[in-house]
């Protein structure tokens, strides 16, 4: 008898009610992440058995892999007009915002989500918060990384570029850095703004326009409202 990883569950409720948003002839926007996984392969099951004529943006490389592999459709920004849903995952949540970028997809996933005629997040209940308080994810040219890292160490931030176990820098699937910060958020728009204000920065995971956030449970899932 196999047993079901309950964390596992949460996130697999969140994709299946995020699913029901799915209709035939949607060009969709891939998230990236472990939740957004879980709605690749839903979706896919769903594309086969229901003959569904669906077309999927990835943003990132390693979906991009995951959507050919399962036979989903892949298109890219510059080969379609509009993106119908956007559906992709959180690192944390409250109900105004989220914070996004622990698997460095960050600038890929604000493009795709914030251009889609509809954005719905999918999280399990440990994404929940009162407050954004988790890690902040700056992505920068790696021209720039020491300066954007000295101007947010000024405004009272703790940055720290994110190094792999080689001890070399990671690098996005743009080719730029990451800096991860340390900061608790009040003003969700302001911090964005602020920080995309710095000379150098490409974009930062602080997300505040959606349409809904799904937040899955081990018995099914809920809208956070």
């Amino acid at each position: 008898m196999s047993i079901t990883n309950p964390a596992n569950q949460m996130k697999i409720n969140a994709a299946k009610a995020a699913l029901k948003f799915v209709k035939n002839g949607m060009t969709l926007g891939l998230g990236t992440g472990t939740t957004s996984s879980k709605f690749l392969r839903l979706l896919a099951d769903r594309i086969k058995k229901e003959k569904l004529k669906i077309r999927g943006v990835p943003t990132s490389k390693g979906i991009e892999f995951m959507a050919r592999s399962l036979g989903i459709p892949v298109v890219f920004p510059e080969g379609v007009e509009q993106i119908d849903l956007a559906v992709d995952g959180a690192d944390q949540c409250t109900k105004i915002a989220l914070l996004k970028g622990g698997g460095g997809a960050l600038v890929r996933e604000k493009i795709i989500d914030y251009a889609a005629k509809e954005f719905i997040v999918i999280a399990d209940e440990s994404k929940v918060s009162r407050v954004l308080n988790n890690k902040t994810v700056v992505e920068v040219l790696p021209f720039a990384y020491a300066f954007v890292k000295r101007t947010l160490k000024k405004f009272g931030l703790k940055p720290k570029i994110r190094m792999l176990d080689n001890g070399n820098p990671f690098i996005s699937d743009n080719g730029n850095y990451l800096i991860d910060c340390e900061m608790e958020i009040n003003d969700a728009e302001k911090v964005e703004k602020w920080i995309d204000g710095v000379p150098g920065v490409v974009e930062n995971g602080v997300f505040t326009r959606f349409t809904r956030i799904i937040i899955g449970t081990g018995k099914g899932s809920y809208e956070l409202k």
